[in-house]
């Protein structure tokens, strides 16, 4: 690839999904804010540039299978959207975007904008990103624009969004199947509909990554399959990635300077599953693969069912964590239980197959049962609550209410998120929420506010995050306590004057 001539295939993301995020919880904080927070803010301390090349795990997938199957490593680049300029000329065909937040329609942005209005950064700024890549397309009149990622299916029920973007391609779901015969048909001139199917690989088939990932992320298991329907993967079976992929993966995080690893499944208590049976050895002898690899610091994950904690031993759950701290000094490790709704019955009229044969009319007690035995075995468990599900009445946020009171002495953060429905129906807002959602939310945060300082100061530091970032960062953490306790009883007394006839 010359400069004046670019890329044939350029691959590139939002600087949220492209930081130098050290922990999964800083990113978690960077794309949870809004245009009320300041973009220096943004941009400089909560999703700073990295120092080294990292890119999304979808977008190192997308590398590797071209890599693989006829581009030349000068033909593709992979670079964050400063360096565009760099890679975007005459050669270039292809400019593919990853989006974690097309159009903020997730349950995480829609449940911020509620709460702090604005718009949700990670979607201004894929719209930032798409209108910078239209100046550069003078360069490059041949290419076209594919959106893919996590946020995809967002504009696919968009169309005419799509098109005041200037994207030519939405590429949806899992793509290593195909995604190297449909970017060569493009990078031929070929004709191709606005929206494209991806095509999955056999996992065994899955490329390991060429490059380091965007907090040393590698993926464990795909898919989750449980039916809910307001998740993307809800119908989409779980498959587990074989472990020498997952240990080359975490070897080219390490070489690019890495040493923090997030080890990402929908349900990482699953690992190595067949239907219901679980396997923990089989996800113990992956994290003991990892830990024992040369320079592997903190080790992280994201979610797991409450009904897979239940499948654990306290045993299990406690080496589980003992390998993931390792020597890096980390208290608090946490792990992310979507609960969901403590009422059992509102749960099962969604589809999901949470329940896992539990009695609906002990769900709630059951997930608690299961958090505690998390923070026994030295976890800081993260519940995410779910509002406005359809069905829901006054009772079932009362019952809610009253689960969160029962926990509140606890060691554990709880969210609660708007339901957020994935088929294109009315995603629901401020003005669906009562006063008695708004004493849900104010309560939890009462938890978070306790809790998160001391969980994330944790993570930070273990994961080798500077010391004066961390103090800046909780020195706004504090400011924004007090904001949020604000906002949370404006919006009390605006729900309540909308309800008064």
């Amino acid at each position: 690839m010359s400069r004046t001539a670019g890329a044939r295939v350029v691959l590139t993301a939002d600087r949220t999904l492209m930081a130098d995020h050290r922990t999964l919880f800083g990113s978690m904080v960077a794309v949870s804010q809004t245009t009320t927070t300041p973009r220096p803010i943004v941009t400089g301390l909560l999703a700073p540039r990295s120092r080294q090349p990292v890119a999304p795990m979808g977008l190192r997938r997308v590398e590797a299978s071209l890599l693989g199957d006829g581009f030349g490593g000068d033909e593709v680049a992979v670079v964050p959207a400063e360096r565009l300029g760099e890679v975007i000329g005459p050669a270039t065909r292809i400019v593919g975007v990853s989006a974690g937040e097309a159009c903020g329609l997730g349950m995480n942005s829609t449940t911020m904008t509620a709460i702090a209005g604005g718009q949700i950064y990670p979607r201004r700024l894929v719209h930032e990103l798409a209108e910078r890549i239209g100046a550069l397309r003078a360069r490059a009149p041949e290419a076209r624009l594919v959106l893919g990622g996590p946020g995809a299916w967002q504009l696919v029920q968009d169309d005419g969004l799509r098109r005041r973007l200037g994207v030519d391609h939405v590429m949806q779901g899992q793509v290593e199947g195909n995604v190297a015969e449909v970017f060569h048909a493009l990078a031929d001139g070929e004709a191709l509909p606005p929206v494209i199917d991806g095509a999955a690989a056999a996992v065994e088939r899955v490329p390991p990554i060429r490059g380091a990932t965007t907090m040393g992320v590698v993926e464990l298991s795909r898919g989750c399959g449980l039916g809910c329907a307001y998740c993307t993967m809800g119908g989409v079976p779980m498959r587990h990635l074989p472990r020498a992929t997952i240990l080359a993966d975490v070897e080219t995080n390490l070489a690019a300077g890495l040493t923090s690893i997030a080890a990402i499944s929908e349900d990482i208590l699953r690992y190595g599953s067949t239907g219901r049976a679980l396997a923990p050895e089989a996800l113990l002898g992956v994290v003991r693969d990892i830990r024992e690899l040369p320079g592997v610091r903190l080790i992280q994950t994201d979610h797991a069912n409450v009904t897979s904690v239940a499948g654990w031993s306290d045993e299990q759950l406690r080496e589980l964590r003992a390998l993931m701290v390792g020597h890096s000094h980390c208290r608090f490790p946490w792990l992310n239980l979507g609960v969901e709704t403590p009422c059992g019955d509102l749960l099962a009229r969604s589809g999901s197959a949470k329940l896992g044969g539990v009695d609906p009319d002990v769900w709630g007690e059951f997930c608690a049962q299961q958090l505690r035995r998390l923070i026994a075995a030295g976890f800081m468990p993260m519940a995410s609550l779910m509002m406005c599900l359809p069905g829901e009445t006054q009772a079932h946020v009362r019952a809610a209410l009253d689960w969160v009171e029962d926990l509140a002495p606890e060691p554990l953060t709880i969210f609660p998120m708007l339901y957020a429905p994935i088929d294109g129906s009315q995603v629901p807002g401020r003005t669906d929420m009562t006063r008695l959602h708004w004493r849900l939310v104010s309560r939890c945060y009462d938890i978070n506010f306790r809790e998160v300082p001391r969980m994330y100061w944790d993570n930070q530091a273990a994961a080798g995050v500077p010391l004066a970032q961390r103090l800046v960062l909780q020195a706004l953490g504090r400011g924004q306590v007090a904001l949020w306790r604000s906002l949370f009883a404006w919006h009390s007394r605006a729900a309540a004057s909308r309800a008064r006839p």
